[in-house]
């Protein structure tokens, strides 16, 4: 009877325990960061590092005793007087977080409004010691990165939704993707030395993502308007600014590599390459991803020469992260937060 109540005891005071603290690495130098969106107006951005062999959740509340905020959509490493940096665009939240890259530790945080209005930032890119972000208001806020204050906000079109740079300027995708079912249609052109916004273009509705290849070429997506306007794949050439090509075709997600790129295929539901230096289509898959719950982006890792693509589960789950070959060899897979959109390679 004595020992039944001494073990009744010992539940007791472990039950009474505080639940132990998530564990989290010491640093943050070999393994993938991944920013994970989270669910619109839910307030629960968050980041997920995978070293290898085992992933952390949270570990940017981890590191700085909060969250990161409302509906996190893109970040960006850069490196400036020596040490490394990460900048996060977080959408809802209206702010600018700039952490470091090896701690996650955060350094400044810059609010993006105009008066109490809330500007939503949507995508960075880096140039010398700025920061370029597109807003959601129609602005492009250029960032001095040494000082952490925004130093100019040049006008573009509705809803800007993706940013390359080619040469000295700054592509802009216009989407008008809050003004349904008048999108926006045109790509807005600033000079990085002046700051100035020297040229709109025609492309087609509802632009967002971009990528620059080795020629210097754009390649442009275009979501069209989800009716009897279809998606699009369009080539740009940024000599003349004008529209050299457009394949009207089911994708939605791209991810460049040092020759071409792969992107998603709806209709598939399968990945394919397409080479940009003969312009062609691979017409074999390189993977099928129909065993996908929700199919919701490619990164490409560079460093290991690998193909990471997420599985949302259905926008209320913890994503999978699941990374191949470049010959389509399932490599591994790891867990992350609720809608993984970015991946940064620290090695």
């Amino acid at each position: 009877m004595r020992g039944i109540q001494f073990i009744a005891v010992l539940l007791l005071i472990a039950s009474c325990k505080k639940p132990e603290a998530p564990s989290i690495p010491e640093r943050y130098e070999n393994g993938i960061l991944v920013l994970n969106e989270g669910l619109y107006e839910q307030n629960n951005a968050s980041m997920t590092f995978y070293d290898g062999a085992e992933s952390f959740q949270l570990v940017f509340k981890s590191e700085n005793g909060r969250g990161i905020g409302d509906t996190a959509n893109d970040f960006d490493a850069y490196s400036l007087l020596g040490k490394e940096y990460i900048i996060v665009a977080v959408n809802l939240s209206s702010q600018i977080e700039i952490i470091e890259r090896k701690t996650l530790k955060v350094v400044a945080q810059i609010p993006l409004y105009d008066g109490i209005n809330a500007r939503q930032p949507r995508d960075i890119d880096i140039y010398g010691t700025r920061a370029y972000v597109c807003n959601f208001d129609g602005t492009v806020a250029v960032i001095d990165l040494i000082s952490y204050t925004i130093i100019d906000l040049i006008e573009v079109g509705a809803n800007p939704d993706g940013l390359v740079i080619v040469g000295d300027y700054l592509y802009v995708s216009n989407s008008g993707g809050l003004d349904y079912p008048v999108y926006d249609s045109t790509m807005s052109v600033i000079n990085l030395s002046s700051l100035s916004l020297v040229e709109t273009f025609e492309t087609r509705i509802n632009s967002t993502q971009m990528i620059v290849d080795e020629q210097g070429e754009i390649y442009l997506l275009s979501n069209g308007n989800y009716a009897d306007v279809s998606a699009a794949l369009l080539r740009i050439d940024p000599t003349t600014n004008t529209v050299v090509q457009t394949i009207e075709m089911p994708i939605s997600s791209m991810a460049y590599t040092y020759n071409g790129f792969y992107y998603y295929d709806e209709d598939e539901q399968a990945i394919y390459f397409y080479n940009t230096v003969t312009e062609d289509i691979n017409t074999s898959p390189f993977l099928s991803v129909a065993d996908y719950e929700t199919f919701h982006g490619i990164k490409y890792d560079a460093q290991n020469d690998r193909l990471l693509c997420v599985d949302a589960n259905g926008y209320v789950n913890s994503s999978t992260v699941n990374a191949y070959s470049l010959s389509g060899e399932f490599l591994f897979q790891f867990q992350a937060g609720l809608l993984a959109t970015d991946m940064i390679f620290n090695n």
